[in-house]
């Protein structure tokens, strides 16, 4: 994926209709490739098996994706979306305090993500399906360095002694999270991934400094 210029409309942007609403083929186009091509592989799953299970005519599919590339664009901007609006939701929701942040940040994966993410991370499954500047390469590159930028900005309100190496292990710590949620049978995986986060945190944090106490109910 690469994506669109702000305010462009590119692949992963609905196509307007007439009306200026996104259009409701180009929505079930882009659920059924999101559904499948998580869930069996992007080179598993052709374009004719994406038209049988939306119900829509080969015309439509690629009126609104002129090239399977293009359709994959779109499925990677669309989980793309989701997770810049995830994190900035958070990061927002504790404007004076990052180091809660940060908790939440681990906490949500071990609530939702791990349990939506079984067949693991879709950027780099997506990824390791292609070679060299495939876009599906530079989608997972793109999210991967904006979530660890966003980590890194946190780090750095707390006067962290090494923001941008703490961010790149947090990021490492949520991927291995993520392929063990998807691949082990580890029954401790939301303790054991929440205590290596803090730990990693609090490691380069200044000494007065302390890990949020736990919310209330």
């Amino acid at each position: 994926m690469t994506l669109p210029a702000r305010g462009s409309v590119g692949p992963s942007t609905p196509t307007p209709t007439a009306t200026g609403q996104t259009s409701k083929a180009r929505e079930r186009i882009l659920l059924t490739a999101d559904r499948l091509f998580y869930d069996e592989g992007i080179h598993a799953v052709g374009i004719q098996r994406i038209i049988a299970e939306s119900g829509v005519t080969r015309v439509t599919l690629y009126r609104h994706f002129p090239s399977k590339d293009d359709l994959i664009a779109a499925y990677l901007g669309r989980r793309a979306s989701y997770d810049h609006t995830q994190v900035d939701a958070i990061i927002d929701a504790y404007p004076d305090d990052p180091r809660r942040a940060l908790t939440e940040l681990a906490t949500v994966l071990t609530r939702d993500d791990f349990a939506a993410m079984r067949r693991g991370c879709p950027f780099i499954n997506a990824s390791a399906e292609f070679t060299g500047a495939h876009a599906s390469r530079v989608a997972a590159k793109e999210i991967r360095r904006w979530v660890t930028g966003r980590l890194e900005e946190l780090l750095r309100r707390l006067d962290h002694r090494d923001p941008r190496g703490g961010a790149e292990k947090l990021m490492m710590a949520r991927t291995g999270a993520v392929v063990s949620g998807a691949l082990d049978d580890n029954r401790h995986l939301n303790e054991d991934f929440l205590e290596c986060w803090e730990q990693l945190i609090d490691a380069g944090l200044p000494a007065d400094a302390s890990a949020p106490g736990p919310t209330s109910a």
